[in-house]
C-alpha cells in the first residue's frame, strides 16, 4: 500500500503546484495497493458479496484490505473495525502476503489520524516483514511509504534515502509486477524543490517525464511540465520555464482542462510579470481568475490572484483597478489566517495605487501597514532563527553534560588503573570547555548579525519614508505651479488678446508688441509644463524623452518654413535618466535648435541621440553661417548650455564656422 497525505506547504505559486502534485500521487499510487486489483469504482456491497462467497482466505484478506481503503479517509471507526477483522483472518490462516499489505495500511491509518509514532512503527514493521519473507513488491511500496512519511515530517534526507532504496528494489522486481517509477522520480524532484536544489529537482522531473511519455499518461505529463516550469523559473531560466508551462497548456487542452491548466497559466503570468510584460501577465492572471465554475478557486488561490492583479494594475498605471483587487484580497484574507504571507505585497500595491490617484492619506495608511508587516515578518524570521539556535545550544549543552559525566566516571576508573592517564582526561575536559566557548561566541556573533540586519532594515524604512515625503512635496509644488502660475500666465495671454481687439490699425506697433508678449508668455507656459513634467518623475524613460524632443521639433516644423529638420534616437529601451539630467539634456537640445533657427539662418538642422561606448552622445548640427563663440551677441544662451552640461557632469564641445555649427554632448 502506498499513500499520500497533506504535507508542509511551500510559498506563493509553489504552494498550489505542490498540493496539486500530492493529489495526483494519491490517485496514481493507490492503484498498487494489493496483489488482487479491484476496480476503484466497485461498490462496497459487491466487495462484501465476494467475502461471503469466497472460501479463499487470501482473497478475503485482500478484499478486507480494499474495504479498509474505501473507509480510510471518510470513516475512521469503520476502517479500524475492518483492519482488526482482516488482521484476525490473516493471522488465523497464516496469510503472510495479505498480512504484509495490512501492516502498511495500518501505518497509513495511524498517520492519517495524526498518530505519527504508531504510523512509523507499522511502516518499519511492514518493511522488516517484507524483507524477511522476500516480498519485493511490498518492500518497494513500504520504502515509498516511509519516504512519504519522512517527507511529511520534514526529514528530507531520510525521505530521499527511502525513495532511492525503493527504486533499487523496483529494479529487482519482474517486469509484469513492477510499480510505476515515475511517481518516485516525481516525488524525489519535489523534495529537491523544497530544499531549493532546483538543478537536482530538474534531473528527476525529467526522468519522471520521460517515463510518463512512454506510458502516454497525459495527465501525469502535465504535472511534470508544471514542476519543471517552477524549477526553471527559480533558476532564472525563463525561456525554458515558459516552454514547460506552454507544453503543459497544450497537453491540458488535449484532455478536459482542469486545475493544472490554470496552474500553468499562472506560471506563465508570473514569468511575464517578472520580465516586465505587464499587459501579457494581466491577460493571463485574468484568464485564471475567470475560469469555469466547475473548476472553483479556493481561498488561497483567490488571495494569490487578487494580490498579483493589484501589483500588475499598479505597474500599468491603472490604480483604481489595483485598489479594487487589493481590497478584494484583504477581504479574502480576513476569512482565513493561513494566507497571511500575501499581506505585505498587497499593502505595498494599495499604498502605491492610492498615491497614484492622489489620496495621500490612504496611501500613507497602507504604506505604514506595509512597513509594519515587513518588520513583523522580519522579526518572526529572526525569532525562528533564534529559537533554532537555542534548541541547538540546549541539545549540545545536554550532550556536553553527559560527556562531562562520562569523563568523571572515566577519571575514577583511570585513577584506579593508572594515574598517568590524568593528562589525557584533562585534555578532554579542556576540549569541551573550548567547544562551549566556541558555541557561546557563535551565538553572540549570530545575535550581532541579527541586530545589524534590524538596523539596516530600520535605515531602509527611514529612507523609503523620506522618499515618500519628498514625493509628496514635489507633487504639492507641481500642483501649485500648474494651478497658480499656469493659470495666471493663461490669464495674461487672454488679457493681451482682448486688448489687441480694441486697438486701431494705426497702432500696429503696439499690436506687434502685445503679440510678442503673448508669444513669450505661451513659451513660458510650455517651459513651465516641461518643468512640471520633469518634477513629477523620479526618472525619465527613453521613450518619454524621445516623445518630448519629437514634439518640440514637430512644433518647430509647423511654425517655420524653409527649414529641414531631422531627428534620430538610437538608445536601448531600458535607457533612463534621472529627472534633473533628463531635463538638462532636453533644454540643451532646445537651446541649440533655437540658436540655429534664430541666429544662424540655417536651412537644415539635425539632432542625433545615440549610445557610444556605454555613454549617451547628443549631436545638434546645422548648416548656418556660424558665429564667433567668444564674442557672440547671444552669449547668455551658450552660458545656459554650459551651465546645464556642468550640472549633469556632461562633456560639452561647440564647433562653429562659416559652414555651420555643431554642438556635441557626452553624458
Amino acid at each position: 500500500m502506498i499513500y499520500c497525505r497533506k504535507i508542509t506547504t511551500l510559498t506563493s505559486f509553489n504552494i498550489i503546484l505542490r498540493i496539486t502534485a500530492m493529489r495526483f500521487r494519491f490517485l496514481t499510487l493507490a492503484l498498487f495497493c494489493f496483489t488482487f486489483s479491484f476496480s476503484q469504482q466497485a461498490k462496497i456491497d459487491s466487495l462484501y458479496q465476494i467475502i461471503k462467497t469466497t472460501k479463499n482466505d487470501s482473497t478475503k484478506v485482500a478484499v478486507y484490505n480494499q474495504l479498509v481503503w474505501k473507509y480510510l479517509f471518510s470513516d475512521k471507526n469503520k476502517a479500524k473495525e475492518l483492519i482488526d477483522i482482516s488482521e484476525k483472518v490473516a493471522l488465523a490462516s497464516n496469510e503472510k502476503f495479505g498480512y504484509n499489505s495490512l501492516l502498511g495500511i495500518k501505518g497509513i491509518y495511524y498517520d492519517v489520524n495524526g498518530n505519527s509514532d504508531s504510523a512509523k512503527y507499522f511502516f518499519e514493521k511492514s518493511l522488516e516483514y517484507s524483507k524477511k519473507h522476500h516480498f519485493l513488491v511490498h518492500e518497494e511500496h513500504t520504502l515509498t511509504n516511509l519516504g512519504m512519511y519522512n517527507w511529511n515530517q520534514g526529514n528530507f534526507e531520510k525521505a530521499l534515502q527511502y525513495y532511492f532504496e525503493s527504486i533499487k528494489v523496483n529494479q529487482k522486481i519482474p517486469e509484469e509486477k513492477k510499480g510505476n517509477l515515475d511517481a518516485n522520480y516525481n516525488n524525489i524532484g519535489l523534495i529537491y524543490q523544497e530544499m531549493h536544489l532546483f538543478d537536482k529537482a530538474i534531473t528527476y522531473h525529467l526522468k519522471a517525464l520521460e517515463l510518463r511519455k512512454k506510458r502516454k499518461y497525459i495527465s501525469a505529463q502535465i504535472h511534470s511540465y508544471n514542476n519543471l516550469g517552477i524549477c526553471y523559473k527559480e533558476l532564472d531560466q525563463m525561456q525554458k520555464a515558459k516552454a514547460s508551462f506552454e507544453e503543459s497548456i497544450v497537453l491540458a487542452n488535449q484532455i478536459n482542462p482542469g486545475n493544472e491548466y490554470y496552474i500553468a497559466i499562472e506560471g506563465l503570468a508570473s514569468i511575464e510579470y517578472k520580465e516586465g510584460n505587464y499587459k501579457k501577465a494581466l491577460d493571463l492572471f485574468l484568464q485564471s481568475l475567470h475560469r469555469p465554475k466547475e473548476i472553483p478557486l479556493n481561498s488561497k488561490e483567490k488571495v494569490h490572484l487578487y494580490s498579483n492583479l493589484a501589483a500588475v494594475y499598479v505597474n500599468i498605471k491603472q490604480p483604481k483597478e489595483a485598489i479594487r483587487y487589493g481590497e478584494l484580497c484583504l477581504s479574502e484574507l480576513e476569512l482565513s489566517s493561513e494566507n497571511k504571507e500575501y499581506e505585505v505585497e498587497v499593502y505595498k500595491s494599495l499604498a502605491e495605487a492610492y498615491y497614484l490617484i492622489g489620496n495621500i492619506e490612504k496611501g500613507s495608511f497602507y504604506n505604514a501597514e506595509f512597513y509594519k508587516k515587513t518588520t513583523e515578518k522580519f522579526k518572526e524570521e529572526s525569532a525562528k532563527s533564534f529559537q533554532e539556535l537555542e534548541v541547538k545550544y540546549e541539545t549540545e549543552k545536554k550532550e556536553k553534560d553527559l560527556a562531562q559525566e562520562k569523563v568523571k566516571v572515566a577519571e575514577r576508573e583511570l585513577r584506579i588503573k593508572n594515574k598517568n592517564n590524568l593528562l589525557l582526561i584533562s585534555g578532554f575536559v579542556i576540549l569541551n570547555i573550548l567547544l562551549i566557548s566556541w558555541l557561546f561566541l557563535s551565538q553572540q556573533k549570530f545575535k550581532n548579525k541579527q541586530l545589524q540586519k534590524e538596523k539596516e532594515l530600520s535605515e531602509a524604512l527611514l529612507k523609503i519614508e523620506s522618499n515618500n515625503r519628498l514625493q509628496e512635496q514635489r507633487l504639492a509644488i507641481s500642483r501649485d505651479l500648474h494651478d497658480n502660475v499656469g493659470a495666471q500666465l493663461t490669464f495674461i495671454i487672454s488679457s493681451i488678446d482682448s486688448l489687441k481687439m480694441f486697438l486701431t490699425n494705426g497702432e500696429e506697433k503696439v499690436v506687434q508688441k502685445l503679440s510678442n508678449i503673448s508669444q513669450f508668455t505661451k513659451e513660458t507656459i510650455t517651459e513651465l509644463r516641461d518643468t512640471i513634467w520633469a518634477m513629477n518623475k523620479d526618472e525619465i524613460l527613453v521613450e518619454d524623452f524621445k516623445t518630448r524632443i519629437s514634439n518640440f521639433i514637430e512644433q518647430a516644423k509647423v511654425s517655420l518654413q524653409g527649414i529641414s529638420f531631422e531627428f534620430t534616437c538610437h538608445l536601448p529601451k531600458e535607457t533612463s535618466f534621472n529627472s534633473k539630467d533628463g531635463m538638462n539634456i532636453y533644454r540643451i537640445i532646445q537651446e541649440s535648435v533655437n540658436n540655429a533657427i534664430k541666429h544662424a539662418k540655417a536651412t537644415k538642422i539635425e539632432v542625433v541621440v545615440s549610445k557610444v561606448n556605454q555613454q549617451i552622445e547628443v549631436i545638434v548640427k546645422d548648416n548656418g553661417n556660424g558665429f564667433d563663440i567668444e564674442n557672440s551677441s547671444f552669449g547668455n544662451g551658450l552660458n545656459s548650455i554650459k551651465k546645464r552640461a556642468l550640472e549633469s557632469n556632461c562633456e560639452l564641445k561647440i564647433d562653429s564656422n562659416s559652414s555651420g555649427t555643431t554642438v556635441s554632448l557626452v553624458y
